[in-house]
């Protein structure tokens, strides 16, 4: 999938100890920064749908992103860096995520925080608007388009519509190949992302998030399978130091198997893995 990040990936089997990789990683965002910078007041409001940029279109037509957050840059720099953007704008554009969608779990699904803000020419004539969007992803990584609204969707039972599933080990691999939840998989995301701080602290040390994250997902994965098992573990990913201050402060769980099952490990308790 594109730009999913990571930092730290562990696998712990629900009823081993743990061992820990480091894995490289930019945060997973999509930043888009229009050549020609709109008005304020000309910018889609919360709730409508766009396509290919900031053009309203009707959010039961074929969209790739619907807004979530329409706010202003906080910005101290006369000349601000990408950077300084990303800083700005992501953490809200996220938290606006969250309230759209009804769950702090969409790091945990293919659903993707999209930010716009003005073009060079636009800040240095003073403009300081962001735009906050949600946009799908399909299982290889390609936006998708969608015929749909998608507020509230993890709050009802959308979950399992837009869930993350991997080929391979989410706990070895720096790029996991994410896949159909439908198809062959070894990995799949579960509910309950675990949120570890706020942008504004300091970045967390590997040994707290990994003990944090142990704790959390060791549990919410027997939770997700219902038993405890040889051949089903518990792994995690999380966002770098960079990913940090840009809003990306989460530990993603994920209950891995031993070998690649189609289906779905929810519920399956101590009956054999599918497939």
């Amino acid at each position: 999938m594109r730009n999913r990040v990571i930092t730290v990936v562990v696998m712990v089997a629900l009823t081993a100890a743990a061992c820990t990789s480091h894995v490289p990683g930019t945060p997973d965002a999509e930043v888009v920064s229009p050549v020609l910078t709109p008005a304020a007041d000309a910018l889609p409001a919360p709730g409508q749908c766009t396509d290919s940029g900031v053009e309203v279109i009707a959010c039961t037509e074929p969209h790739d992103a619907e807004v979530t957050e329409v706010g202003t840059l906080d910005l101290t720099a006369a000349e601000p860096t990408e950077r300084d953007l990303r800083r700005a704008a992501l953490p809200a554009c996220r938290t606006a995520l969250t309230r759209h969608l009804g769950s702090t779990d969409h790091d945990a699904t293919r659903l993707q925080v999209r930010a716009f803000w003005p073009s060079a020419e636009g800040l240095a004539r003073g403009d300081r608007w962001r735009l906050c969007a949600v946009t799908e992803l399909a299982p290889d990584g390609t936006p998708k388009k969608r015929t749909s609204p998608t507020k509230d969707l993890l709050k009802a039972a959308g979950f399992a519509t837009v869930q993350l599933c991997a080929e391979g080990s989410p706990a070895k691999e720096e790029r996991p190949r994410f896949t159909a939840c439908d198809g062959p998989h070894l990995a799949e995301a579960v509910p309950g992302v675990l949120e570890l701080g706020k942008p504004t602290d300091p970045s967390p040390s590997r040994d707290f998030v990994d003990e944090k994250a142990r704790q959390h997902c060791v549990t919410a994965v027997k939770g997700y399978v219902g038993a405890d098992r040889g051949d089903v573990f518990a792994s995690w990913r999380t966002y770098g130091s960079q990913g940090w201050s840009e809003g990306f402060t989460t530990a993603i769980c994920y209950a891995e198997a031993t070998r690649p099952f189609t289906g779905t490990l929810w519920g399956i308790g101590t009956k054999p893995l599918p497939g």
